[in-house]
């Protein structure tokens, strides 16, 4: 760096590389969540080509590997007819085995809603329960009117919102886009992603290339990583809390377990989602004991889903920690709603890949506030001891 002539550089000190560095950090987080913004912003000014194109990468991500597969034996038509077939019969075997039963359990879940929500006010109104008995009259009363309100406002939104869906998926737009559009364009993209990325890498310069080669397989990492494999947690989370709540015999296992395993495609979502009714109802049925022992249940699937079963399957694709997922889904929901809930870590996660290839060094271990590479020897001579007599 040129100086100028007669004035010496100055070194900095330990505490201003400190804040430096963590100015750095500062302005590379708002930047990413302005940019995940403005991605976000976007998506939701052109929803119907957005749920398309969206459908289509996230299904051709799915599919993509069993494809993948069976290309190294036959041609790639062949193995994309083989995987649809597939797919087409595992639809039809689930919907002919789960949807009857779930249909059951909603019928007789809406049925016993009344009834339950006497329970609840009958229990939260008794003086002599030994939960409220020290509360004022007022109070008790109060809470007593909570259930029906809390029904009210779940069959407004969810009523709203099942009009909604039912709305789109039985029009003629939704229907086509959902059984056909997506599917052909998913053909389309495997079957010209290669010249489609042969494309884009003469439009670059050959010294550019290589960097531009490394980008796009990080994000074919992230984006496969993350969907894939939170279908898959989805997929197991969704088991287990269906089997648990079986195990428990609590009403409506299979249908809060499958509501929680679609639920979860949105981190951290699936299990609390499902952990309110499933201990409600078994506190309205059976007692305080048994809602107890289906919340350890729960608090040993959330430890399960956040410690081992999610870090082993998506976050080392995604490479993002929990708390930037948090935040990503915060600013989704703010801007999208569910939607942008569900887009945000993965467009985080590609916001995390071009940082790291574009900052220079941010693959490199980040030094501890205390110590600093620089000052690693001085520290070291400093904690080193002295031997006697020295």
């Amino acid at each position: 760096m040129a100086t100028l002539p007669g004035r010496p550089i100055v070194p900095r000190s330990r505490g201003e590389r400190r804040v430096t560095y963590a100015l750095k950090v500062v302005a590379l987080i708002v930047l990413s969540a302005l940019i995940l913004s403005a991605i976000l912003e976007f998506i939701g000014r052109i929803p119907s080509v957005a749920v398309v194109v969206i459908g289509a990468i996230f299904f051709t991500y799915v599919i993509y590997p069993a494809v993948r597969w069976l290309n190294t034996r036959l041609p790639l038509v062949w193995s994309i007819l083989i995987v649809y077939v597939v797919i087409v019969l595992i639809g039809v075997i689930a919907i002919s085995t789960v949807v009857p039963p779930l249909y059951d359990q909603a019928q007789q879940l809406v049925k016993s809603t009344p009834a339950l929500v006497r329970n609840a006010q009958t229990f939260l109104a008794d003086p002599n329960n030994p939960l409220v008995a020290h509360l004022p009259a007022q109070v008790r009363s109060y809470l007593a009117t909570v259930p029906p309100q809390l029904v009210g406002l779940a069959q407004k939104y969810a009523g709203s919102a099942a009009a909604g869906v039912v709305s789109i998926a039985l029009s003629v737009v939704g229907l086509l886009a959902t059984v056909v559009v997506i599917p052909v364009l998913s053909v389309y993209l495997m079957v010209e992603a290669p010249e489609l990325i042969e494309a884009l890498m003469r439009m670059l310069p050959a010294s550019a290339r290589p960097e531009a080669a490394s980008i796009l397989h990080d994000l074919d990492g992230v984006f496969g990583g993350f969907i894939r494999g939170q279908l898959l947690v989805g997929a197991t989370i969704g088991t287990c809390i269906t089997i648990a709540l079986l195990i428990l015999h609590v009403k409506y296992a299979l249908l809060i377990g499958v509501v929680a395993g679609l639920l979860d495609v949105i981190p951290y979502v699936g299990a609390i989602s499902a952990f309110i009714p499933a201990v409600s109802l078994a506190f309205l049925n059976d007692g305080w004991q048994h809602a107890l022992l289906v919340a350890i249940v729960f608090a040993g699937i959330f430890q399960a889903e956040g410690h081992f079963i999610a870090p082993r399957i998506v976050s080392e694709s995604v490479g993002l920690s929990p708390l930037t997922v948090i935040i990503a889904i915060l600013i989704g929901a703010e801007l999208l709603g569910i939607a942008g809930m569900f887009l945000a870590v993965p467009i985080a996660a590609a916001l995390r890949v071009l940082i790291l290839h574009a900052v220079p060094n941010a693959r490199r271990p980040v030094p501890t506030p205390a110590v600093l590479a620089s000052d690693a020897p001085a520290a070291a001579a400093k904690k080193k001891p002295r031997r006697a007599g020295a």
